[in-house]
């Protein structure tokens, strides 16, 4: 048996089990076998498509395996953006499009941007978020814009996680930033 969380194999089960701990992969050993895996399959992984697979997959050869499988079944040749069409996640252009406006446009207009970008790519709120997060970490805010972003976006995960109205927490988000925006200019 193989399995991610241990604690869902009943415990029966567990005792009449020997455990071994296996750590994620690094990036360059997962990328080198998943361009042999393409080869091998026929198929044609563009560098950064296959890059990008990886990063998606934390590690996890087994989640690699299963994007590869299905950008194949949809495509021969596999670009970047085939890897994030097909997953469902938020491309970089997309998160970059989003963080900008964000933090440049009123209101309205990043309400406007957010939702068309979610709706025409069919992303999961929490899925840009995730995203969302590592670009405020990575920005030069002071830190208690940092605190105040992290702790908004953490209540609105909070609330989706119990069943809220996604376009109303895509409104708070907005607001969330453009209320930072305001603090900033202060």
């Amino acid at each position: 048996m193989i399995c991610n969380y241990v604690s869902k194999i009943i415990p029966a089960l567990q005792s009449r089990c020997t455990r071994f701990r296996f750590g994620p992969l690094s990036s360059s050993s997962a990328e080198v076998r998943l361009n042999e895996i393409a080869v091998l399959e026929g198929l044609n992984l563009n560098p950064k498509a296959a890059k990008a697979i990886v990063k998606l997959s934390g590690g996890d050869m087994r989640k690699v395996l299963n994007v590869l499988e299905s950008c194949s079944l949809a495509h021969k040749e596999i670009s970047l953006q085939d890897v994030y069409d097909v997953t469902g996640r938020p491309s970089p252009t997309d998160v970059e499009t989003i963080f900008t406006s964000l933090n440049n446009s009123r209101f309205n207009e990043a309400l406007d941007q957010v939702l068309r970008i979610k709706q025409s790519k069919s992303l999961a709120l929490e899925d840009i978020m995730s995203e969302l997060h590592k670009a405020v970490m990575g920005t030069k805010y002071t830190d208690e814009v940092k605190m105040y972003l992290v702790s908004r976006m953490s209540e609105i995960e909070y609330r989706l996680a119990h069943g809220s109205n996604d376009k109303v927490q895509v409104a708070s988000l907005v607001g969330a930033f453009v209320e930072a925006q305001s603090s900033k200019g202060k």
